[in-house]
């Protein structure tokens, strides 16, 4: 008899497991168990960035809006609102009652809906909130509108743009500022993780101690000891990028973020109270998921057509990932 290379049950023991939030894989042992190295974020963060001490402290709250584990739970009291919009808005007045900060979880698209349902609801909401924002790139376009509609309602927020891969870790990198290209300026927080550019693509390559690595699909560049990560073309192609960040106010109140784009059309998603007739090009909220799949709780598709023009800075003659400048 053949036996199954997992035939022999594995000893998980009482461990956390976690899948990668963004994979459509079906594998069942493709987990990573949240472990020390995850305990040890914090003061890893919090030496890496020493101003968010006033707000990741034991009487914040923490409000998880995340669709992965992140190993949160320990350091102030947790709600996980499993994505859904009313437990959000619950823990997010509970925040504001009790005059606590609010250390929020969440991917960008996501995190920005459930923002803007709270303030539909037009109910009490925290003083300050800081974001800790990963699984894609958050457009600044973006940023800016969220903070801009938060503002109005008293409430100050300061972003944590989080890099890590499911297999290695969360949070390997950090960011709380930007480039003037616009893309997070990451620093490397995960000191367990070595972090290297390899190929003549530039592929960030991470590696842990405890002998797992893994070769990413995004470009990486390290410039004075800082990082600037750029999503492969996979996930986010040149072009849909400087769409995004070229969208106004309006446009984020309007839309989602979500889109489907080919090489000739693009259809974008309207956020679910949006009543007003569709416009050319735009889907009402449903519509979009019925003709396009997906959820909330997936990652946006922002490929479209790979930009063949540009070549990496210092390596002439090769044609490999968009070149932004710093």
């Amino acid at each position: 008899m053949i036996r199954s290379r997992h035939s022999d049950r594995m000893n998980l023991g009482a461990n956390q497991l976690s899948y990668a939030a963004g994979s459509s894989s079906l594998e069942p042992y493709g987990f990573r168990i949240l472990g020390q190295s995850d305990n040890q974020r914090l003061p890893q963060l919090l030496a890496s960035f020493p101003k968010i001490s006033t707000m990741l402290h034991p009487e914040a709250l923490i409000v998880s809006a995340y669709p992965a584990a992140l190993g949160l739970a320990g350091f102030a009291p947790l709600v996980d609102t499993y994505l859904h919009p009313p437990t959000f808005i619950r823990a997010m007045r509970l925040a504001a009652l009790e005059k606590r900060t609010v250390v929020m979880a969440a991917q960008p698209l996501a995190g920005v809906d459930l923002l803007l349902r709270m303030l539909r609801n037009q109910t009490e909401i925290p003083e300050r909130i800081l974001w800790a924002a990963g699984g894609y790139y958050f457009p600044l376009s973006l940023e800016r509108f969220i903070s801009d509609q938060l503002q109005q309602h008293g409430c100050q927020i300061e972003y944590l743009h989080c890099y890590g891969v499911a297999e290695i870790g969360h949070t390997c990198f950090a960011a709380m500022e930007r480039f003037e290209s616009g893309h997070p300026r990451f620093h490397k927080v995960a000191t367990e993780v070595v972090a290297s550019v390899v190929g003549t693509n530039c592929h960030l390559a991470l590696h842990h101690e405890n002998g797992r690595g893994i070769v990413t699909e995004d470009y990486a560049d390290q410039i004075d000891g800082e990082w600037l990560i750029q999503s492969g073309h996979g996930r986010m192609c040149p072009q849909v990028r400087d769409e995004l960040e070229s969208w106004s106010s309006e446009d984020w109140n309007r839309r989602t973020g979500y889109l489907a784009a080919d090489a000739t059309a693009v259809n974008y998603q309207l956020r679910e109270w949006i009543e007003s007739e569709e416009a050319k090009n735009e889907l009402r909220y449903f519509r979009f998921w019925e003709q396009h799949a997906g959820s909330m709780q997936c990652k946006p598709k922002w490929n479209r057509t790979v930009d063949t023009n540009v070549t990496p800075r210092n390596k002439p003659n090769q044609i490999r990932y968009h070149r932004i400048r710093v």
